[in-house]
């Protein structure tokens, strides 16, 4: 067991995030695949408090369904991390608060860890090599993980680590319907793989295949021509019950609706928070799934102590 030193714990908010688009190019060496995608902050936040202990570093999460041992991606951070910066005979001790619903494609494990790095060397020092150092660790955590890093908006590609920073136009209201069903990242990947290898396609699959317009980027609402997720057709047919929340979202009345990652939360984008509002009052009669209002932010922590 970590015990703590009498010096202030650090503690800080990590922000999810949402895909405002994402295509899964091919799998590369190594089982990773090639992607491109735009990451997009958003103000659901899990708090992390992080104390400098004699000893192994320990994770504490408010969540049950996280693991707090070296499963756990913030773990795996801070012992990458203090390796790097030859920090011996010391530890962290980890305290998650959950804010970022668990399984739903929003980069809470990822935040988790890109808020662990920012700790470390908060604590420790800067990494030797800066970037290049922090990026390479980042990258070997998670395809999420380096974006999380510097948040905001960002066009990204490779593995993730390749990364075009966009500029944030606004707080954009998002509503999120997060319903109780968990879809595995790695289930996801297989389940895309088996049917591009048999030669399936969708209606989706093909909407997919158009390019990025560039003034959309940079809009309030991102890429809503090709606001598109090449995970959906997979996991649509596995959990058909997305398909139909997203149909109730823009129901609702939201502008664009799409799933998150590979899923299971879906998100709608509003040009105005009263518009979000009114179809937060409309959803909010069905009991079977969680609401969650939200809004762009143009980092990916806020320092709270």
């Amino acid at each position: 067991m970590a015990r703590s030193k009498s010096s202030s714990p650090l503690e800080i908010e990590v922000y999810a995030k949402i895909n405002l688009s994402l295509r899964i190019l091919g799998k590369i060496e190594g089982g990773y695949h090639s992607v491109e995608t735009i990451f997009q902050n958003i103000s659901l936040a899990d708090r992390m408090k992080f104390t400098v202990a004699d000893g192994e570093t320990e994770v504490r999460c408010s969540h049950p369904a996280v693991p707090e041992g070296k499963e756990n991606l913030a773990y795996q951070a801070a012992v990458s991390c203090l390796e790097i910066l030859k920090v011996k005979d010391k530890g962290l001790l980890i305290e998650i608060e959950k804010g970022i619903p668990v399984g739903g494609g929003l980069g809470g494990g990822s935040a988790d860890a890109a808020g662990t790095i920012l700790a470390c060397e908060k604590l420790f020092g800067p990494v030797p090599g800066g970037d290049t150092t922090r990026f390479a660790l980042a990258a070997a955590l998670g395809a999420d993980v380096p974006f999380l890093l510097y948040g905001g908006r960002a066009l990204a590609w490779g593995i993730g680590e390749r990364m075009l920073q966009l500029p944030v136009k606004g707080s954009t209201p998002v509503l999120l319907i997060i319903p109780d069903i968990a879809v595995s990242t790695s289930w996801a990947y297989r389940a895309l793989d088996d049917t591009r290898s048999e030669g399936i396609h969708t209606e989706i699959m093909d909407v997919n295949s158009g390019p990025l317009n560039w003034e959309e980027l940079l809009g309030q609402l991102g890429p809503t021509g090709g606001l598109v997720n090449d995970f959906e057709p997979v996991v649509f047919a596995y959990h058909p019950k997305l398909r139909d929340l997203k149909l109730r979202l823009r129901e609702a009345g939201a502008d664009v609706a799409l799933m998150s990652g590979s899923g299971s939360a879906i998100f709608g984008l509003f040009k105005d928070r009263k518009k979000r509002d009114r179809a937060l009052e409309v959803l909010e009669a069905d009991r079977n799934f969680r609401l969650a209002p939200a809004e762009f932010v143009d980092r990916a922590f806020r320092i709270v102590s």
